[in-house]
């Protein structure tokens, strides 16, 4: 099992040049299908009619695929500016009622305390839907304050109180691409 901290937690003003604008998965093809596997994984899981949530939205991609698809209402936020729910997800998530489904796609590696943000997660829904890198060990992201495997990222949900069934798929352009590898799971 692998688990590293890659560097010190960004202060105030670092986040708000980071996340000056919602993240635009449509920038890198790597994220393009993480995104397209992640909703589709979202897609098996979700509950027609039923409320998601994701306060890490970014460009809202997942979310709005599960609205049309499954006939769900979404619930959006972000850190960057631009919805109606906006700040850190430690603040944000106390602001919704407890949903359906939540998303959580590539980002716990950015928390200073993902522990915590899992088990407020598991306070406030039935099903996770979570994505973040598999083994990343260096520090070449400057967002990324966590590094992790699969093992652990395992062992972090177990903790959190996710106990049910699991489905984890990995996506690994390392060797083809020099990017990311990205794990991801469906828990209840």
């Amino acid at each position: 099992m692998m688990r590293t901290r890659l560097r010190e937690m960004p202060d105030a003003f670092e986040l708000s040049l980071l996340y000056a604008k919602p993240h635009d998965h449509t920038q890198w093809v790597d994220h393009q299908i993480r995104v397209d596997v992640t909703a589709d994984l979202a897609t098996y899981w979700a509950p027609a009619g039923g409320t998601v949530a994701d306060l890490s939205c970014g460009d809202a991609a997942i979310a709005r695929r599960l609205v049309t698809r499954c006939d769900v209402t979404a619930i959006l936020g972000d850190f960057a500016p631009g919805y109606d729910l906006c700040g850190p997800i430690e603040e944000t998530i106390a602001r919704i009622p407890r949903v359906d489904m939540f998303i959580c796609s590539e980002t716990i590696e950015h928390l200073d305390d993902p522990d915590k943000v899992l088990r407020l997660i598991r306070e406030k829904t039935t099903t996770l839907i979570l994505s973040t890198p598999d083994g990343e060990t260096d520090n070449r992201n400057p967002q990324h304050v966590w590094g992790w495997d699969s093992e652990a990222v395992g062992q972090m949900l177990t903790d959190a109180g996710f106990l049910g069934p699991r489905i984890k798929t990995l996506l690994d352009f390392r060797e083809a691409r020099g990017e990311y590898a990205f794990q991801i799971w469906a828990a209840t």
